[in-house]
C-alpha cells in the first residue's frame, strides 16, 4: 500500500460532508492507503460518463456539460442546464442511438422535512432529464419527472431495444422505496410504471429499499441492485423492460448500508465497488435475524454514521453476479468516509474511478487489480 493525497474532504452532493481535525498526541494520525496499482486521476469533473457517437466522452456537473474528445487530455464546456432555477446534483447518463439522456436530482429545489413527522410531500429533490442530439454541445430544456426525495440517482439503463429505464426513489410513511420509468422516444416522454418495496423497513431515516443501481443482462432482462438495511445488497429483476418486477431478494453479498456501484465492463463481464466490513464475509453472507447477539444487526443502528464506510473493495463476475472474484481493496482510511463511487471504463481494462464521499479520483488496469491466469 502506498499512501497519498494528504488532505482529504469527505464530499456528499458537492458539499463539504466533514474535515480532518489537527491531530493532538492522544489521536490516531489521519491514514489514507492505496492499492500499489492505484494512480491519482485528474478531472474537471468527476462522472458518470459516457461515450457520444462521435466517440467523445462526455459528463456533467453544476450546469454544464463537459466533453473530451482525447480520452480526458483536454476538456470543453458548454452550457447544460438553464441559468435560473436548476443546479445539477447526483445524475445518470446513457446513449441510445445517437442521442444522450441525463436524468438528473435538481439540488436547487431540495426541500426538507422532519421524519416521521408531517407528510413524506415535505420531502423533495425534483428529477428531471435533459437530451442532446449532437454528441453533448447542446442540451434541451429540462423534462420534470417526478417530484420525490431522491437520495441517488444512479440508475438508467438504455436496452437493447431501444427503450430507456429509470429507476429513483421516494419516501412513504416512514421508509424508502424505490420508484421505476421508462421511455420508448428517447427521454421526450416518462411513463411511471412499478414501486420496489421492502418489507418491515420502519427502523429510521435511511430505511427501505434504496440507491438502486440498473443494468441490462445478456438475455435482455434488468437487473437491479438495491442498498438495504437487511446486512446484504438485494436484487430484482424484469422479463418485460421494467413494466414488472420480482420481488426483491437478497444477493448474498454482505452490504453495510451504503450505496454500490455495479457497472459492464467492455468484455461483458461485471464490476462491483462497494463498502464491506473486511470481518465478515463478502458473499454468501445471509445473516439471521434471530441470532444473538445478530453479527451484522444492521437494523439496530439508528444512523448511517454509525456504520463503517473505510473501506472501498471491487470485485469482477463473469457470469452476471452468480460468482465473484475475492475483493480487492481499492482504499482504505481509519477515519474518514470513502464511498458513493462512480465507475468509467474509457479503454478496455483501464477503469476511473471516483468516490464521491472522500473525493478520491483513482485510476487503475484490470490485470493489476485482477492479474490473468498464469500471470505474475
Amino acid at each position: 500500500m502506498k499512501t497519498f493525497l494528504p488532505f482529504l474532504a469527505a464530499v456528499l452532493w458537492g458539499l463539504s460532508f466533514c474535515s480532518c481535525a489537527a491531530v493532538t498526541a492522544e489521536q490516531e494520525e489521519d491514514t489514507l492507503t492505496f492499492h500499489p496499482a492505484v494512480e491519482p486521476l485528474e478531472l474537471p469533473c468527476f462522472g458518470p460518463f459516457v461515450r457520444a457517437y462521435d466517440g467523445a466522452i462526455v459528463g456533467l456537473c453544476g450546469k454544464s456539460a463537459y466533453r473530451s474528445a482525447d480520452d480526458g487530455q483536454t476538456w470543453k464546456t458548454t452550457q447544460a442546464l438553464p441559468d435560473d432555477g436548476f443546479l445539477l446534483g447526483d445524475y445518470s447518463i446513457v446513449r441510445c442511438g445517437r442521442v444522450l439522456i441525463a436524468a438528473f436530482c435538481n439540488r436547487d429545489e431540495i426541500k426538507h422535512g422532519k421524519w416521521a413527522e408531517g407528510s413524506p410531500a415535505d420531502w423533495e429533490i425534483p428529477v428531471y432529464s435533459i437530451r442532446s442530439t449532437d454528441a453533448g454541445r447542446t442540451w434541451s430544456e429540462p423534462l420534470l419527472i417526478q417530484r420525490d426525495w431522491v437520495g441517488a440517482l444512479r440508475a438508467m439503463a438504455a436496452t437493447k431495444s431501444g427503450r430507456l429505464v429509470l429507476a429513483t426513489m421516494a419516501i412513504v410513511p416512514w421508509h424508502h422505496i424505490i420508484k421505476v420509468y421508462i421511455s420508448d422516444d428517447r427521454g421526450e416522454h416518462w411513463i411511471g410504471t412499478a414501486s420496489l418495496d421492502m418489507p418491515d423497513c420502519h427502523i429510521y431515516d435511511h430505511d427501505g429499499a434504496m440507491e438502486p443501481k440498473l443494468i441490462e443482462r445478456k438475455d435482455g432482462s434488468l437487473y437491479m441492485l438495491i442498498r438495504t438495511t437487511k446486512g446484504t445488497f438485494y436484487s430484482s429483476v424484469s422479463d418485460n423492460g421494467g413494466v414488472t418486477w420480482s420481488q426483491p431478494a437478497s444477493t448474498g453479498i454482505q452490504n453495510n448500508n451504503s450505496f454500490g456501484e455495479l457497472a459492464v465492463l467492455s468484455d461483458g463481464s461485471w464490476i462491483l465497488i462497494w463498502n464491506r466490513d473486511p470481518e465478515l464475509p463478502p458473499f454468501d453472507y445471509h445473516p439471521d435475524p434471530n441470532a444473538d447477539p445478530n453479527p451484522w444487526a444492521i437494523e439496530d443502528f439508528r444512523t448511517p454514521r454509525d456504520i463503517p464506510r473505510k473501506e472501498l473493495s471491487c470485485a469482477i463476475s463473469s457470469d452476471e453476479g452468480k460468482t465473484w472474484t475475492d475483493p480487492v481493496v481499492l482504499a482504505k482510511t481509519n477515519r474518514v468516509w470513502i464511498a458513493y463511487s462512480v465507475f468509467f471504463e474509457p479503454q478496455p481494462g483501464l477503469f476511473w474511478i471516483y468516490a464521491q464521499m472522500g473525493d478520491l479520483r483513482m485510476k487503475v488496469r484490470r490485470d493489476d487489480l485482477f492479474p490473468p491466469a498464469g500471470g505474475e
